[in-house]
This record gives structure tokens, sequence and C-alpha cells, in this order.
């Protein structure tokens, strides 16, 4: 079994230690969070150790690989702890909030012969792997346009409560960033390199520093072109969606939810499959298929989009 140690003690972090003690494959070690109160208060619901320093935590026996669940911008800290430690590193998304910051992290890793790879969950759903099947077996011809849209709403209090939620500093900006992140991976992972990018965003709805409205249009390398629709500017939310046409047939893809996006409803089954993954591929399994570098992908195309909207 593979221990894990999980860096952060926020409502993620509860999602991603219900997935490790649900796997044959996993240990929890224990957690590492600002303060050893909420490290403990974690550690006695799951299991495990509590710890409030980076260096401790990863000192201790038997971990074998550390999942980053901390606020966005501050992934690197861990990421380079890892890397120090020399132990594999899975971070959650976005894998930093800048392309310079992931940059760093995959050099860091590199030097150190460190595996990272980023938390992106979906790519396990039964959506993402029949849209990628279709694709490669070339169902839906040559492609000629791929879009997503993430029609949320998020009440005030969802920013005004928190210290770092729609802030550039610590969220690496709003909807797009953190909300859409996903749905963009999605883009990234089934679409062309993007060529070109035309985008509006705007804060329309909330009181918050980032952006709640994105609007892009896309030119793919391909020729293709496409979208980003992204918002928590949308009441009362709907379902995110992915479209891409072909010359041979058009995919559609709708989720079901109504886009209010309840963070602690969440199923950890998915987050399940993406540990075990990264676990297996330490040991001589496939290759993990999110690294850093394939992670870069859409922190690239947000930061490319907030550019051309005079974000960034």
């Amino acid at each position: 079994m593979t221990g894990v140690m999980i860096v952060g003690t926020g409502l993620i972090s509860r999602f991603h230690a219900q997935a490790v003690n649900a796997s044959t494959m996993l240990e929890l070690k224990g957690f590492c969070g600002r303060t050893k109160e909420k490290s403990a208060a974690c550690a006695a619901e799951f299991g495990g150790a509590a710890y409030n320093d980076l260096d401790d935590a990863l000192s201790a026996p038997g971990v074998g690989m550390v999942v980053v669940a901390t606020a966005s911008g501050v992934h690197d800290e861990a990421v380079f702890a890892a890397a120090r430690h020399g132990i594999p590193v899975l971070v959650e998304k976005p894998i930093a909030i800048s392309v310079a910051r992931a940059d760093a992290m995959i050099a860091a890793c590199r030097e150190a012969g460190v595996a990272l790879g980023c938390i992106f969950q979906t790519r396990w759903s039964e959506d993402f792997q029949s849209a990628r099947a279709k694709i490669d077996s070339g169902e839906l011809g040559r492609l000629t346009y791929g879009a997503v849209r993430i029609p949320w709403w998020r009440k005030d209090e969802y920013y005004t409560e928190s210290n770092w939620h729609g802030t550039w500093e610590v969220d690496g900006g709003g909807a797009l960033m953190n909300q859409a992140i996903h749905m963009v991976d999605w883009l990234v992972a089934l679409m062309s390199p993007v060529a070109d990018v035309k985008a509006f965003a705007g804060t329309l709805a909330h009181p918050m520093e980032a952006e709640d409205t994105v609007s892009a249009a896309i030119r793919f390398a391909d020729g293709a072109l496409g979208g980003v629709y992204a918002a928590t500017s949308s009441f009362p939310g709907r379902g995110k969606s992915l479209e891409i046409t072909g010359t041979k047939g058009t995919l559609e893809i709708v989720d079901g939810g109504h886009g209010t996006s309840r963070p602690d409803a969440l199923q950890f089954a998915q987050h399940q499959a993406c540990f075990e993954a990264f676990a297996a591929s330490l040991s001589g399994g496939a290759p993990y298929p999110i690294p850093g570098e394939e992670a870069r992908k859409s922190v690239a195309l947000i930061e490319q989009i907030y550019r051309s909207a005079g974000l960034r």
C-alpha cells in the first residue's frame, strides 16, 4: 500500500481522505495544516497523525505520496517541499495560478526526480472517457468546433465569507480559474492546441476582486473554432456542458446538476480512481495521464483568456 500525506485541512481534503480510506491501494498517514488544531480534527475523523510543519509531515514513516489540498495560490510551498523530500506529489486543480509558477513546480520535481501530477478527477468519468474514445476513433470526423459552458451561480457569501475565494493572489482569478477549470481541462485535452483567443470578462454580480463572468472565442491550431463561457453570475445556475462538432458527427455532454455547485455534496469515487492511477504509476503501472506538463495546459489557456480580456 502507498502511504498518503494530505497537505491541507479545508473542505476538499475531506473528500481526499474519504477517497484514500476507501482504497485498498492507499493508506492515510495523516494531515498537515496551518494549525495543529485543524490537522488534529481531521486526523481524529479520518485517521493518521496530525502535523503543522511540512518537513515534519513529509519525514513521517511510510509516506509514499503527497496530496496537496491547500488554497490554489499556495500549492507551490507543498510541491517544493515534496521535491526536497523526494516524495511524489499529486496537486488539487489548478496545479498553479500562473504558467510561470506551474513551470517552476515542474522544473523542481524534474530536477529532484519526483513524479508530479494534478487532480482532475472528472477525467475518470464515463462522459470524458466516451468523448475521448469517439474523437480518437475518428467518429466525429475532422473537428470543426469545441466549446464549454459553465453557467453557475454563487451567493455573495461565497466570496465575502472567504479570505481567498475570488482573489487574484490566492485563487488566481474567479469563475474561470476556480469553477470552470475542469471543463477547460476537458477542452484542452480533447481539442488541438490553442492558437488564438479573443475574450471579454467582467465582475457583474458579486463584491469580489476577480471576474465572475467570462466569454471567450478560440481558434485551435488545426483550424477548429470554439469558445468558453464561465460564470458564477448566472442565477439560479445550470449544468455545465461540452459541445464538440466535426464533419461526421457531434457530441454534446450536459451535466445534470443545477450549477450552484455544492462542494460539500461531492462524491469521492472519481478522486479514488485518480489517486489509485497515480499510485499505480509509481510502481510500474501505466503513466499517470495528467502530469505537470498536461495540467499546465489549462492554466495556459486561462492565462491567455485573462490577458485578452485585459485582466493580466
